[in-house]
């Protein structure tokens, strides 16, 4: 479904955009098989999107050592690599000085995830929801998960709250 539904305006972003997601993919199975297939530390798959797109002074990235299950790794890590092209593309890492923050804690049995842009252009809701958009509903609904956005004059923010597999809730070194 992601070269069929790719969408592009020309060969070259067609690429671009595919290889992204696919090397997304890519990196949740390494950080799956860096864990022996057990689940994925939250933040590896994080961290392994952001700093594949900008450099480590660019982002924050805050939270307990926390695992997702084996099949919550890959929505997870796509999820993070269409807010990051987003980021990129049309918000705060779209400029010099632009920064991305994300946040997690567990809640109950829920990890609690807090996406936040600041220092890029001003932002506000999109006119048209573009694949990127549909696929991170898409993620969300997977991941059952509750996503809400914020288009704040100083940046988007985003919280996603879904279930923790219990067996991946306990972290190993």
């Amino acid at each position: 479904s992601l070269v069929q539904l790719a969408g592009a305006t020309d060969v070259g972003t067609y690429k671009s955009v595919l290889m992204g997601r696919v090397g997304a993919l890519a990196r949740a199975q390494g950080s799956l098989a860096d864990r022996k297939w057990e689940g994925a530390r939250i933040k590896d798959l994080v961290s392994d999107e952001l700093t594949n797109l900008w450099p480590e002074e660019s982002c924050d990235i805050r939270g307990p050592d926390v695992a997702v299950s084996p099949d919550q790794a890959q929505p997870v890590s796509m999820l993070i690599h269409e807010l990051a092209t987003n980021a990129s593309k049309h918000g705060a890492l779209s400029v010099g000085g632009g920064r991305v923050t994300v946040e997690w804690s567990v809640a109950a049995d829920d990890l609690v995830l807090e996406w936040s842009e600041s220092g890029g252009p001003a932002v506000q809701p999109p006119e048209r929801t573009g694949f990127g958009s549909r696929l991170i509903e898409q993620l969300a609904r997977q991941l059952r998960a509750d996503i809400s956005r914020e288009w704040r004059p100083d940046g988007l923010q985003i919280k996603l709250v879904m279930p923790l597999a219990l067996a991946a809730m306990g972290v190993s070194a």
